[in-house]
């Protein structure tokens, strides 16, 4: 009897771990955390940890999602440093007509940061309509660098018009390398997106530029202009001293779009680049517009 017992409650030992794993699983899965879309909705306006987790479960969601975004929100009078890119990218995605009245509503607005997300999620419809010049919203936040979060969102809004008029300002951010990672990160997305071999020079001289560290962007902005002179600037930047920052990721990049895998040994990679350089060519799945490729590679 006793034995018995003893299997019984280690049978219901497993059912819970297991149980527990896929709740657990469920919750905090590359998905997006959260059960239910009230929960996903919390998470995505509270949490400055798991928040940008919840963005793709909340996307599936929808128009119903919607409200209860705006209610966690206080009518996204919440808005702040962290949630509102990963709101933006909700209401951006979420091509609704729903949707597109929130996004004009915040356009209209005062706020600051609420007109960015405004402007990102319009420009993410495609319906973004205020020309780009220097009186423009999105340049000024620019020029006048209005803080970090701000600064970045333009950036981001910017390359999601894919308006050629935009690169001045864009292209002005690489020349001054004075600034953080994020911004010429940011930066050499947003020239990848409007898709303008007008910004192959100034990339490349980022790649040979021992003080810009945005290697991997960089590099992929390059790839996507079909410019394959992006190998061996990036290629001649590795070294192991930035394996454990997000430079080093410019490993990754070039494992992905040569198939050639040789870590952090320059030496390996010039070899096989000397070897090759003559014929190789750029994957056409890379040449792709910027959003039609996987978002990371």
């Amino acid at each position: 009897m006793k034995k018995i017992i003893k299997k019984l409650l280690f049978a219901v030992i497993i059912v819970i771990v297991v149980v527990a794993t896929f709740i657990g699983f469920v919750i905090y899965s590359s998905f997006g955390p959260g059960i239910t879309k009230s929960d996903t909705a919390k998470i995505l306006v509270h949490d400055a940890k798991f928040g940008m987790r919840s963005t793709q479960k909340a996307i599936r969601h929808g128009d119903r999602i919607l409200p209860l975004i705006k209610k966690e929100s206080n009518n996204y009078e919440k808005l702040n440093g962290r949630n509102s890119f990963w709101i933006a990218e909700v209401l951006g995605q979420i091509q609704t007509e729903q949707s597109r009245a929130i996004l004009i509503d915040l356009y209209s607005r005062s706020n600051t940061l609420h007109r960015l997300v405004g402007a990102l999620g319009l420009a993410s419809h495609g319906v973004y309509t205020e020309p780009i010049n220097k009186q423009s919203f999105l340049a000024q936040v620019i020029l006048n660098d209005s803080g970090r979060t701000e600064s970045y969102l333009a950036i981001i809004a910017l390359g999601k018009t894919k308006d050629k008029n935009a690169l001045p300002f864009l292209l002005d951010i690489l020349k001054k390398r004075r600034i953080g990672y994020w911004n010429h990160a940011y930066s050499c997305e947003a020239i990848a997106r409007i898709g303008s071999k007008e910004a192959v020079p100034i990339l490349r001289e980022c790649l040979k530029d021992n003080n810009f560290h945005a290697l991997p962007q960089a590099f992929r902005a390059l790839i996507t202009l079909g410019d394959k002179q992006a190998v061996p600037l990036a290629i001649a930047r590795i070294t192991p001293s930035i394996k454990n920052y997000n430079s080093g990721f410019i490993v990754k990049k070039l494992r992905k779009v040569t198939g050639k895998n040789f870590g952090y040994k320059r030496e390996a990679w010039q070899e096989w680049w000397n070897s090759v350089k003559d014929k190789w060519e750029i994957p056409h799945k890379f040449l792709k517009p910027y959003d039609e490729q996987k978002k990371r590679y």
